[in-house]
């Protein structure tokens, strides 16, 4: 007793799923009786009503994402020098993914894409159009990323450079190497304005010789000259410059310029550059290396430098008037004088400084001065007529002192200092000379020549004998007087004379003393004179005895053979001198003093009884001349 209502819930889904598996199965077994019984009938159905559809799509070209352009543009004003690189740059993607190149041409005929054998990136394309010149082409290159191209440009002058003209067209394309159909893309001549077709290429100039007009002096200029041209002409003509270098190593082609520089020029020319070079101080005499390199005005430089070596010409030696200083034996500034009668007083002082532009040095490191030549005289007598230091016959120790005259006649020395010249940089050496003068120089601070100096002048002669000028000195000096006589005999000998009687009967004067001048004045002469007799030493003097002793004024003297008592003669004096003008003019010879004669005579008194030898001591004493008086 149930009803269906109550029935439990499986027995409903039990019977849900019968009906669905029966109805499953069903139609299973239909496909299969379809496919299996009727699969032939099948296949011959559409056999004989349908066709199959084939196709190939074509490979496409890569494309630029970023059009090409020269990494630094060559352009007229900043063309490309010769032997530099011009190169490409862009960025391109393959659609397919494949990689690519990129190649420059210089028409606008399309290059020619290759395929490659079975593996990509290995069939660069080429530009085979007639005339075209391959200016270069990348290596494969992976689709999307940056490529570069690049070349390296020929001096058109140069073999191989013709295919470098100044102007350049370039056109430049991206390919792919696909198997089947390599495809290339369309050309660019650029994306920038600074960096597109064409690029300029910037031959060298030409240098063909360097000349210079040396030899040239230290300090002055001479020009270092080219024979140089430049044919590039686009834009605006190349002008040229000119470095010159000591050296072919050390020259810089990125700064134009070397580190052993001479000289370079600012301004370009259109041909020849030319430079001046002023020859520094101190330059030692000889021939210098120079290399001459000529550039134009983009730096570029020609192919070689040309050597232009040149010449310093020897210098001639001067003397500073004021570097000459001449001393007498009282010290540096002194005045000159004489301190040795009938000779040569030593140890005056001479300095002075000689100048050489071309060094104190020469370029064996020796000395460049060989030797000076130093004249010393009154200023009357100058140095380059009468007084030369080159020539020996205007010695005259009156006035003219000069070193050609051998050191028998005139014993001057001089030294070079070892240490004023501080080597081949320095221009001069310092000497130090020592000289005598004779005792008949004459006296410039009074009497005939108290309006004229002593001066010293100098030259300097180097070891190419090239001798210069004389140079005196600014700074004269006064010679004094210097007053010398000196008795020639050494005794007046009155002879026998009686008590009461004058020596030559009363007659004339006739004993004599003889002098000589030995200083440099003209003198007259001081006498006096001592009383005679038999005991006279110098330390022990007459007594006053009439009968013993001879008193001085009974000698008398005079300039001639005047009668004793004769207006023309004086009387001796022991207590004061008495002046006689003798005039004796100044000796001139070294040899030959100027001698004077004085007559003597002497009265005995009748008082005198004593017989025998009767001596006394007469003196001489210098006095300046008149003439030579202030």
């Amino acid at each position: 007793m149930y009803t269906r209502d109550e029935l439990p819930q499986y027995v409903k889904t039990a019977g849900k799923v019968t009906v669905f598996t029966a109805f499953t199965g069903l139609l299973v077994f239909m496909v299969a009786f379809i496919f299996d019984l009727g699969n032939k009938e099948i296949n011959q159905a559409l056999a004989q009503n349908s066709a199959t559809t084939t196709l190939r799509v074509l490979n496409t070209p890569p494309v630029f994402d970023v059009l090409p352009y020269e990494i630094i543009g060559s352009s007229t004003t900043t063309p490309t020098n010769s032997g530099d690189t011009v190169s490409w740059g862009a960025v391109a993607t393959d659609s397919n993914g494949a990689p690519y190149f990129m190649i420059v041409c210089s028409t606008a005929d399309a290059p020619t894409a290759n395929s490659n054998a079975g593996t990509l990136g290995t069939a660069p394309p080429a530009c085979e159009a007639p005339g075209a010149i391959q200016w270069g082409v990348s290596a494969s290159t992976t689709s999307g990323d940056p490529v570069v191209v690049s070349t390296t440009t020929v001096d058109r002058n140069d073999s191989g450079g013709g295919s470098f003209t100044e102007s350049n067209e370039w056109y430049a394309w991206v390919c792919d190497d696909d198997i089947n159909s390599p495809q290339c893309s369309l050309s660019s001549q650029g994306a920038f304005a600074t960096s597109t077709s064409p690029f300029n290429v910037n031959s060298r100039p030409e240098l063909t010789s360097a000349p210079n007009d040396s030899p040239a002096l230290p300090g002055d200029p001479f020009n270092f000259d080219t024979v140089a041209e430049d044919d590039d002409t686009d834009g605006e003509a190349d002008t040229l410059f000119i470095t010159v270098c000591d050296t072919n190593t050390l020259y810089s082609t990125s700064t134009n310029s070397c580190s052993d520089f001479r000289a370079s020029s600012t301004v370009g020319t259109l041909t020849d550059p030319t430079v001046p070079y002023t020859v520094p101080v101190p330059t030692q005499d000889q021939s210098y290396q120079a290399f001459v390199y000529v550039r134009d005005q983009h730096g570029h430089e020609a192919l070689a430098p040309i050597q232009s070596d040149f010449i310093v010409a020897n210098a001639t030696p001067t003397v500073q008037d004021t570097s000459i200083n001449m001393s007498g034996i009282g010290g540096p500034g002194s005045d000159l004088t004489l301190t040795i009668l009938a000779g040569e007083t030593p140890s005056s002082t001479l300095t002075f400084e000689v100048l050489d532009d071309n060094s104190c040095l020469n370029f064996d490191s020796d000395p460049e001065i060989s030797e000076v030549g130093i004249s010393i005289f009154r200023s009357p007598f100058r140095a380059t007529t009468t007084c030369s230091s080159t020539n020996a016959s205007h010695y005259d120790p009156n006035h003219c002192y000069t070193s050609a005259q051998p050191p028998s006649s005139w014993d001057l020395v001089c030294t070079a200092s070892s240490t004023s010249c501080a080597g081949a940089g320095d221009t001069s050496i310092e000497y130090s000379c020592t000289f005598p003068l004779w005792f008949v120089a004459d006296p410039t601070d009074f009497g005939p020549f108290a309006g004229d100096d002593w001066v010293a002048a100098v030259q300097g002669a180097d070891d190419n004998f090239a001798t210069g000028t004389q140079t005196t000195t600014a700074f004269p000096r006064t010679l004094e007087q210097n007053l010398g006589l000196e008795s020639v005999e050494g005794q007046i000998a009155y002879g026998d004379v009686a008590p009461g009687d004058i020596s030559g009967n009363g007659l004339n004067l006739h004993a004599t003393s003889v002098i000589v001048n030995v200083g440099n004045t003209a003198l007259d002469q001081q006498v006096a004179g001592q009383s005679m007799c038999s005991t006279f030493s110098p330390s022990t003097l007459c007594p006053v005895d009439e009968t013993s002793t001879i008193p001085a004024p009974r000698q008398r003297f005079g300039t001639s053979t005047f009668l004793y008592l004769g207006p023309e003669t004086e009387e001796l004096s022991s207590s004061t001198p008495v002046t006689l003008e003798i005039d004796l003019a100044k000796t001139t010879s070294t040899s030959t003093p100027n001698p004077a004669t004085t007559y003597w005579g002497i009265e005995v008194p009748n008082e005198i009884t004593f017989a025998g030898d009767y001596t006394g001591l007469n003196d001489f004493v210098a006095e300046v001349d008149q003439s030579f008086s202030p």
